[in-house]
């Protein structure tokens, strides 16, 4: 492992960890109208962003992505949501993603209550307006404490899901960053003077992790 990326991933995990828990006890508190509800929606995607880029250094380590043998793909028949979901055992805690969406994140509406707070507003035509719906931010969080209590079995999902992504490089198709190009989600200037700790240590894992990718075996 880099000389760089052990100190790291043990300076960021109880950090990880204390905003995950933090994120328990306030989210499940917020209503449709909560005046600081962006705040809370920021350090949901901070959470993921920090979680998601050190699954990757740690999956990583010293000889960057996983290999594997590449084998002929067979087409799988599509499933539905509905069927997929319906297979799952009830218990099963929500999976945490392993790669982030291409498209840029939709940006909230405010409510008449709070437009004076244009920051916030959407002023790009070319994303839907959405408002906030509380239950999806407690959906994404529910996936952050199985991580918290068990990296080690997400660490080895995001080491599966690497050596997937070194095969497709190799076939040349698909997707081979777990990243979207730009900004982690999670990332502002503006945060960067509200919680500069968090933001510097997004920005480092950030860089660590596509290091980590370029450490790759030819």
């Amino acid at each position: 492992m880099s000389r760089d990326d052990r100190p790291t991933l043990d300076r960021a995990w109880p950090i990880i960890c204390q905003l995950i828990s933090l994120l328990r006890v306030y989210v499940p508190r917020l209503a449709p109208i909560a005046p600081d509800r962006v705040k809370w929606q920021h350090l949901t995607r901070l959470a993921e962003s920090l979680i998601r880029r050190w699954l990757v250094l740690n999956a990583c380590q010293e000889s960057g992505w996983p290999h594997v043998r590449v084998r002929p793909t067979r087409l799988a028949p599509v499933r539905s949501c509905a069927s997929r979901q319906a297979q799952q055992p009830a218990n099963r805690p929500p999976r945490f993603p392993l790669e982030e969406a291409e498209r840029p994140l939709a940006r909230l509406t405010l409510t008449p209550d709070f437009e004076g707070s244009s920051r916030f507003a959407n002023s790009d035509e070319r994303y839907p307006m959405r408002r906030f719906n509380p239950a999806r931010l407690q959906r994404r969080l529910a996936a952050l404490p199985d991580v918290m209590t068990d990296p080690v079995r997400h660490t080895a999902r995001m080491t599966r899901w690497l050596a997937r992504a070194a095969a497709r490089r190799q076939q040349g198709t698909g997707r081979t960053c777990p990243f979207r190009v730009g900004w982690p989600p999670g990332a502002s200037r503006y945060q960067q003077k509200q919680d500069p700790g968090r933001q510097d240590l997004l920005s480092w894992l950030n860089i660590l992790a596509r290091e980590a990718g370029e450490r790759r075996p030819p």
